[in-house]
C-alpha cells in the first residue's frame, strides 16, 4: 500500500506529465501501439501505399457491385479483411526473411551455403525451430492470417447470401444509394 507521502508524489508528478501539445506530437503519439499493423483500426498504415488500396478497393467493389446498405457494408468489410490478409502474407515472408537473415549472422551457426546436389535445403526447419524455441513470431502470424481468412469467408458468405436473395425476390431493382453511387461514379 502507497503511502501518503508517495501518493503526494504520484499527484504531483503526474501535473507535470501532460503529453503531447502540438497537432504533430499529438500525431505521432497516437502512433505508439502500432506494432505490425494487422490490428490497426485503419486499412492502410504507414508502410503501405494508399494508390494500390484504393485500386484494390475498386476491384472488389466492381465484381462485388453491392446494391443495398447492407451489401455496402459487407463489401467494404470485405475490402478491409482482404487487404489485412494480404498484410500478413507479406510481413510472415518477411518475416521468414529476416530471422534466415539473422541466424546467418550468427557466428556460433553453420553459415548459409546451398545445399549439395540431393541434400535439402534446412534454412526454413532451422528458422522455425528457433523461432518456435524462441519468440513464436510466425505462429502469431499464422494465428492472425487464420483470423482474417476465416472472417473474410464468413463475409463473403453472408453477402453472397444476401445478394442471392435479393436477385430472388426483384431480379431488376437498383436501390437509390446504389443508383447515387453509380452516378458518382464509385
Amino acid at each position: 500500500m502507497a503511502t501518503q507521502a508517495q501518493i503526494t508524489a504520484n499527484r504531483r508528478n503526474a501535473k507535470k506529465s501532460t503529453g503531447p501539445r502540438t497537432p504533430e506530437g499529438k500525431a505521432t503519439a497516437s502512433q505508439n501501439s502500432l506494432k505490425h499493423g494487422l490490428t490497426a483500426k485503419r486499412d492502410i498504415i504507414k508502410s503501405e501505399n494508399q494508390a494500390e488500396f484504393d485500386h484494390h478497393r475498386r476491384r472488389f467493389f466492381a465484381e462485388l457491385d453491392p446494391s443495398s446498405a447492407i451489401e455496402y457494408m459487407l463489401a467494404e468489410r470485405i475490402i478491409s479483411l482482404s487487404w489485412r490478409l494480404q498484410r500478413a502474407c507479406t510481413i510472415h515472408n518477411l518475416t521468414i526473411d529476416a530471422l534466415e537473415e539473422k541466424r546467418s549472422q550468427l557466428s556460433y551457426l553453420p553459415s548459409h551455403r546451398k545445399p549439395e546436389p540431393g541434400q535439402l535445403d534446412l534454412t526454413l526447419g532451422h528458422i522455425a525451430i528457433d523461432d518456435f524455441a524462441h519468440t513464436r513470431v510466425l505462429d502469431g502470424l499464422i494465428m492472425y492470417e487464420r483470423r482474417f481468412e476465416h472472417s473474410l469467408y464468413r463475409t463473403l458468405l453472408e453477402f453472397q447470401r444476401l445478394q442471392s436473395i435479393r436477385k430472388k425476390e426483384n431480379p431488376h431493382a437498383v436501390d437509390e444509394e446504389t443508383e447515387q453511387r453509380l452516378m458518382c461514379g464509385r
